[in-house]
Order: structure tokens, then C-alpha cells, then sequence
């Protein structure tokens, strides 16, 4: 379950950081506005519902005696 969640995060990261790149690559740099940082914003929520679900999934695993 450890790597499950790893793989989630991996991949949640990896939204805004494209998202980011991709502007700045698109636009050339020079037009990035208040617009990009809102979506670059938003993409990140995936990787912060993956670390919420991965908090509360955290004792599932265990044993419990």
C-alpha cells in the first residue's frame, strides 16, 4: 500500500510542475499573469488529495492487538 500511495503522489506532483513548465515554454516567458499561477495553483490540488487520502489511510494498515 506504501507504493501504491508513493505512485499517487509521483504522479500528482507532476500535474502543477508540467502545468508550470508548460507556460512558461508556451508563452516564451514573457506573458506569464495571474491566470498561470491560478491554474499552476489548481493543478497541485490533486497532489494534496493524494496526501490527505494517504493521512488517513495511514493506520489501515496496521495491526491492531
Amino acid at each position: 500500500m506504501e507504493r501504491f500511495f508513493l505512485l499517487i503522489q509521483t504522479l500528482a506532483l507532476i500535474a502543477p510542475v508540467t502545468v508550470f513548465f508548460g507556460y512558461i515554454f508556451l508563452y516564451e516567458g514573457d506573458q506569464f499573469t495571474a491566470e498561470h499561477y491560478m491554474i499552476t495553483g489548481l493543478s497541485a490540488l490533486p497532489f494534496g488529495i493524494a496526501l490527505l487520502v494517504k493521512f488517513l489511510m495511514s493506520d489501515v494498515d496496521k495491526n491492531s492487538d
